[in-house]
């Protein structure tokens, strides 16, 4: 890795050329928008998952077994990402960043509105909960591309000195689906009975997402490749193999890259997942819990990019370790919060837990993604590194956490430590990591 310091705004190297305000305005607009319109789906199967899926595809005479199969399916999403990283990573670094955005949409768009038409357990048996897993895999391999994809377009475009603050904008947008999945699922649940949601009225939001798949790809094939991806492509032919170069060039990268992004990986779906059961399982209802969520996104799209911002101006590694000492102070006040049954409260918990601790680190996490790779395996290296991490960190985080606070007899506890725990290690990684916000994108990382 290079540890070369140059001056504060170095002048545009060639294939970082400063695009126009109109151009600007379009990338940010496609960014943000198509990351949110993306993972609306995946939010939308987190909450689903939590509040309804155990009853409609896994019944049981024991609740708690029927929400820990469902949260299963959660986390088998989780599995397919790397595949959709490496897939979509390939294509994005041989045959460019556009089409590789284009293919990550569709994917993830349909599968989701596929789930909607899935049949209960009790009208198909067993066929529902295997429809419910293939679906969820290839959603899964969907969105294991996109998020990096979303952040190393918008830096490739970024301006000098301004890497941070764009590479924050696929942040916003995931928790701006974050506030859309929660909206929908807000209204379906205030207008529908608890048997009607469960039987029908869950499905809405999921049928909701083929309209605005299309608002998603009309954004998309608007958009033109980036100036430094056309660069390479003009200098040399495409490696063959782009990860096998990568996994040979800069495997130090990846492995850092996995440290960094563990803590936010991790909150990102412990607070949106685990904390809807925990606060059911105290007696909330489910508007206290969505609405919840609501707030939160709309909090970490204003954190997200003041982090963004901060990055360039103070570097990427002090917001990063900001974030994770943040993260790791909260995680016993949250569950004090949530604990005392009153809803404003539980509500001001999720906002503060995720505006602060993930709305920091995840506003961060796109650039670095993008500076720690040369540009001819960028897309590769932020997709797969991040994927593998999900796997061991992010997807498995909620059925971890309901699995220790049933060991604990109930008690939060046992999951404080473990949110502690994932900050150390990001606050590690942050710590010995490079600084990279003076360098210019384009330099050769080893």
């Amino acid at each position: 890795m290079s540890h070369e310091t140059l001056t504060p705004n170095p002048p545009s190297p060639p294939g970082q050329e400063v695009a126009d305000r109109g151009t600007l305005t379009r990338v940010c607009t496609a960014v943000l928008l198509g990351s949110a319109l993306e993972w609306y789906d995946y939010f939308l199967y987190g909450a689903a998952a939590a509040l309804v899926f155990g009853q409609v595809f896994f019944p049981s005479a024991d609740e708690s077994t029927s929400l820990l199969l469902s949260l299963a399916t959660f986390g088998v999403g989780f599995v397919a990402r790397p595949i959709g990283a490496m897939v979509f990573g390939h294509i994005g670094d041989k045959h460019g960043r556009r089409p590789a955005l284009i293919a990550t949409l569709m994917l993830m768009g349909l599968s989701t509105t596929a789930m909607a038409l899935i049949p209960s357990h009790a009208s198909i048996g067993m066929a529902a909960p295997i429809l419910l897993v293939v679906l969820r895999l290839l959603q899964g391999m969907g969105s294991g591309a996109e998020y990096s994809g979303a952040s190393v377009y918008a830096v490739e475009y970024a301006p000098p000195g301004r890497r941070g603050l764009f590479g924050s904008f696929s942040a916003a947008g995931v928790y701006l689906g974050l506030v859309l999945s929660s909206g929908a699922l807000l209204i379906t649940t205030s207008l529908t009975t608890d048997a009607q949601f469960a039987s029908w009225g869950w499905r809405l939001p999921f049928l909701a997402s083929l309209l605005l798949i299309f608002l998603g790809l009309w954004i998309r094939l608007r958009l033109e490749e980036t100036p430094a991806f056309e660069h390479v492509a003009e200098e040399s032919a495409p490696a063959k193999a782009p990860l096998l170069t990568l996994v040979r060039t800069q495997w130090r990268s990846m492995l850092l890259v996995m440290g960094l992004v563990a803590a936010p990986l991790s909150f990102s779906h412990l607070y949106q997942v685990f904390a809807l059961s925990y606060m059911a399982d105290a007696g909330y209802d489910r508007v206290t819990g969505t609405t919840g969520l609501l707030i939160a996104g709309l909090v970490v799209m204003i954190t997200a990019p003041l982090a963004g911002i901060a990055s360039d101006r103070f570097g990427r590694r002090p917001v990063l370790l900001v974030g994770a000492v943040y993260a790791a102070a909260f995680a016993f006040p949250f569950f004090a919060l949530v604990d005392t049954g009153r809803p404003g409260l539980a509500m001001l918990a999720l906002a503060l837990a995720q505006g602060g601790s993930v709305g920091i680190m995840f506003g961060v996490q796109g650039v670095i993604l993008s500076e720690l790779f040369s540009t001819a395996s960028r897309y590769s290296g932020a997709a797969v590194s991040r994927e593998f991490a999900a796997i061991i960190f992010g997807g498995f985080a909620p059925l971890i956490a309901v699995s220790l606070a049933a060991a604990g007899g109930g008690a939060s506890w046992p999951v404080g430590i473990y949110v502690v725990v994932l900050a150390s290690i990001t606050f590690v990684s942050a710590f010995f990591a490079p600084e990279t916000y003076r360098t210019g994108l384009t330099d050769s990382r080893r």
